[in-house]
């Protein structure tokens, strides 16, 4: 197994076309897990404004304290195809909630690439309340980076967050990703730094309005809004906005009898549009805690 930092020391033996595929891959891996766009077709038909909700096994790249606030045992499964048409930009990702007396853990992994690039991430999560009103959580990220002919490298990154209700009906969300400063072989700043916050207003049982800004050193803020409506006891449908770049993000859920099938789909300004699909399934209720 190489060490990232050895990649270089070989690049003159490796082809022109190689050499793109490295240089073209190499960013992505500096936005880990729910930094390539997201994961889970809710939260993405929210344009990714998820950190004050985050009730779902993808809590996990978005803000653990959300699953303090999860009910049910929960199982998912996500796939987005081909982002922006290409096969090669494919990601598969599994999660699973596991709600106890005092906490709710969430394991979710999630494999992004094909076989030239390929990342998998292993993510565990916890969230448990404070109290009536406050809840956090932490995130273990345990990353694999597999560049064909460049070798291997892993390390693990850290995210901790909160979640707290300030008024009924009003949450305010946080989360700080990589709060270790965790950084690929000798090299720092590649897996960035980056804080989140938001809030979730729920206009009525039916209607929630989500805003959130996100904030990676060196670059600018990220706003992003959502908006998520249930029509019917089995259908609901959400939109969102985002900047930095200008993305627009919708989405639809279908649920019956503990099982969910959803869509989103977003599009951006320069590469065009993006589908995921994913079928959840809820198991069982949290066990009241002694």
């Amino acid at each position: 197994m190489h060490n990232i930092d050895n990649f270089s020391k070989s690049h003159k033996k490796r082809t022109p076309a190689s050499l793109a595929i490295l240089l073209i891959a190499f960013p992505v891996f500096a936005h880990p897990g729910s930094e390539k766009n997201g994961v889970g077709t809710r939260s993405m038909g929210l344009a990714n404004a998820y950190v004050a909700i985050a009730n779902d096994p993808w809590a996990a790249f978005y803000n653990p304290a959300g699953l303090a606030h999860v009910s049910s045992i929960q199982a998912s499964a996500f796939c987005s195809p081909a982002q922006f048409g290409m096969d090669e930009l494919r990601t598969m990702s599994i999660g699973a909630t596991l709600p106890l007396s005092i906490l709710t853990g969430s394991i979710a992994i999630d494999q992004f690439g094909y076989d030239l690039y390929r990342e998998t991430s292993v993510a565990l999560a916890f969230g448990a309340s404070a109290n009536e009103w406050i809840s956090l959580g932490l995130t273990t990220h345990f990353t694999r980076l597999a560049i064909r002919g460049y070798g291997t490298t892993s390390q693990m990154v850290f995210d901790v967050g909160g979640i707290a209700t300030v008024f009924d009906g009003v949450s305010m969300g946080w989360c700080w990703k990589n709060f270790t400063r965790t950084s690929v072989g000798a090299q720092s700043g590649q897996i960035p730094q980056i804080l989140s916050m938001g809030a979730c207003y729920e206009i009525t049982e039916d209607s929630r309005l989500v805003v959130e800004l996100e904030k990676e050193l060196h670059y600018p803020i990220v706003r992003k809004f959502g908006y998520e409506q249930r029509l019917l006891a089995f259908l609901s449908v959400r939109l969102g906005i985002s900047d930095n770049p200008d993305k627009f993000s919708c989405g639809l859920g279908l649920s019956a009898a503990g099982f969910e099938f959803s869509y989103a789909g977003y599009s951006h300004p320069q590469l065009g549009w993006t589908h995921q699909v994913e079928i959840s399934v809820s198991l069982s209720q949290k066990p009241e805690a002694e």
